[in-house]
């Protein structure tokens, strides 16, 4: 308990959330509480940074400084979820619902509450965006506008069920959640249970590790001077957002290296921004190689050229220099491309230093945290997220860096931390928006290295694009195991149960009727 009040001492941003906001007595200090659900709302957040004030303020700041209870016996804290990502949040919400009284922490190496990803690269840089107050129509272009500042639940709520978190009623016998932005984890001593940090040791019940992945940088640029590799940048938060958004305002060439979903989503979405030449390398043959069939890999490609992106499949970065102030990028092909600006999205890899500096087992092949069904990787010590290697029950053992994954895995964890004991059989999936013509969900095991089977809608003379309606199905041993859904809306369903019934497919024509691709 001493060692959290040191913590508190150092670092005076420890943060809490609570379901209402009160004043205390004048002369009191004010203290702002805030919703547990300002932990998350869809996109990004504002810098949630406010200190704590000996003298009352007009408009209580919406996080403060908070202390722990000091009588508590047993651990310092009842869970400590490691990382500061939608996992991590998924979490949180999960144990309180078992628990509503438990003692929880956060532990974050950003200063920004839990967030969704996916607008970074997607909603946000839509002309419907108000990048003032980071608000957004969501990707199918409902009326509804989502808000990024983190005082909703709103998004997350609903599919699963959560009750209201702005029901009076939630206020009684609620304890505070506290946050500790900025700061990063050492190792665990998984013999004395204690979260090792720089300056602290911290006691818990239950631990989870959620820490997510760390972005692909492009080794051949760190021979650059200082100066010159702030022009080759990653895409992961959002400082990385608001540092592009700025870069692209000036910028006249923009190269992007990585054909994936990161690569093609920032492509399209930086050729919409006007007098910008955007320039996308890759070594695949088109782009989503790593999830399309060949010839809807070259389809899309297409389709991105004709927005402007430039793309330069089969091509790879072999050296870096200096021109003029720019930045000079030289390719396998013997071509030199000239940028002002360098966005490098070649994936991620996953963040398990603390795995490997705390004895936890890590998957030699799929790099992530071993864990069991309950997503336990050693006695209390769970994983979920990016980080977390799991068993499908359907497909085998699988990491997959996905934000719907990261949702599902991490509610399970927090549910078997708080004692509920459940397996995890979510099939998780994900989805992307790339220009106006190209919105798919996937669900499965999606790699082209798979026999696919494709149904299309007929192209009519509303729709005379070949491929503007369609499913496609990965097969294995002659069932399905993945499932593309092209421009189709409400069928995840029908596509999971595909999955999961797991029925041999001895005629390929039964899938024409398996998904309607009409509707």
């Amino acid at each position: 308990m001493n060692s959290i009040r040191r913590i508190l001492k150092q670092k005076p941003m420890l943060r809490n959330a609570r379901l209402h906001t009160e004043r205390k007595k004048s002369g009191s200090p004010v203290t702002a509480l805030v919703l547990v659900g300002t932990l998350l709302a869809l996109g990004p957040a504002y810098s949630l940074w406010s200190k704590y004030e000996d003298k009352p303020v007009k408009k209580p700041s919406p996080i403060t400084t908070v202390s722990v209870p000091k009588s508590v016996t047993g651990p310092d804290v009842d869970y400590i979820l490691i990382g500061g990502g939608t996992a991590s949040f998924s979490a949180m919400q999960a144990i309180r619902e078992v628990n509503p009284t438990a003692k929880v922490l956060i532990i974050s190496e950003e200063e920004f509450f839990p967030y969704q990803r996916p607008p970074l690269s997607k909603e946000l840089w839509n002309s419907s965006a108000n990048l003032t107050d980071l608000t957004f129509v969501d990707w199918q272009n409902k009326k509804s506008r989502y808000k990024c500042v983190l005082l909703r639940l709103q998004y997350l709520l609903c599919p699963f069920k959560y009750a209201d978190p702005f029901n009076p009623q939630l206020t009684k016998n609620t304890t505070k959640v506290n946050y500790l932005p900025k700061t990063s984890v050492l190792r665990l001593d998984t013999d004395s249970k204690s979260v090792i940090l720089n300056n602290a040791t911290i006691t818990y019940s239950k631990v989870l590790i959620a820490t997510g992945g760390t972005p692909k940088k492009l080794q051949v640029a760190e021979k650059l001077s200082e100066q010159m590799r702030k022009k080759v940048t990653t895409f992961r938060n959002v400082d990385d957002f608001k540092a592009l958004d700025k870069v692209t305002d000036k910028a006249k060439t923009v190269v992007v290296i990585g054909g994936g979903f990161l690569g093609s989503e920032l492509s399209s979405a930086l050729a919409k921004k006007s007098k910008i030449k955007v320039i996308q390398v890759f070594p695949e043959e088109g782009n989503l190689s790593n999830v399309f069939p060949k010839y809807l890999t070259a389809w899309t490609t297409s389709k991105l050229e004709k927005e402007g992106v430039i793309v330069k499949p089969k091509c790879s970065v072999t050296d870096v220099s200096e021109k003029d102030s720019r930045i000079e990028l030289k390719l396998n092909n013997g071509e030199t491309v000239t940028a002002d600006h360098v966005v490098v999205a070649m994936g991620l890899s996953p963040n398990v230093a603390i795995a490997h500096k705390s004895g936890i087992e890590v998957d030699p092949v799929l790099g992530g945290i071993l864990v069991n069904a309950e997503l336990e990787a050693r006695s209390d010590v769970y994983a979920a997220g990016d980080v977390s290697s799991y068993h499908d029950i359907a497909l085998g053992r699988r990491r997959v860096e996905h934000y719907d994954h990261a949702v599902n895995s991490g509610r399970v964890a927090g549910l078997n931390m708080a004692g509920v004991k459940k397996p995890y059989t979510h099939q998780s999936m994900y989805w992307s928006s790339i220009g106006s013509n190209v919105n798919f969900e996937a669900i499965g095991l999606t790699d082209p290295k798979l026999k696919t089977i494709s149904v299309w809608s007929q192209p009519t003379s509303q729709n005379p694009d070949k491929h503007h309606k369609g499913a496609v199905y990965y097969m294995r041993d002659a069932k399905v195991v993945g499932v593309l859904l092209w421009n189709l809306h409400d069928k995840l369903e029908l596509a999971r149960n595909l999955i999961a019934d797991a029925k041999t497919i001895n005629d390929p024509n039964s899938l024409a009727s398996a998904i309607n691709v009409h509707q």
